[in-house]
């Protein structure tokens, strides 16, 4: 099993929220829509359809 800890910290962030926010301003999206689809999909996606749905929408009001 992987530690999502450490995952979030190679992204230079020190927490899971700290990881959405990171990914939210990546991609041009409003946090709380990032919030909403992380909690949907759960933690072991954070790094995966997390990722591709928030890159799919770049910029786009969700």
């Amino acid at each position: 099993m992987y530690d999502l800890q450490l995952m979030y910290r190679e992204c230079g962030a020190e927490t899971r929220d700290d990881y959405l926010r990171v990914l939210a301003n990546d991609n041009g999206l409003p946090i709380a829509c990032v919030r909403k689809i992380a909690e949907q999909l759960g933690e072991r996606e954070d790094f995966g359809a997390l990722v591709l749905i928030c890159e799919t929408r770049k910029g786009q009001v969700l």
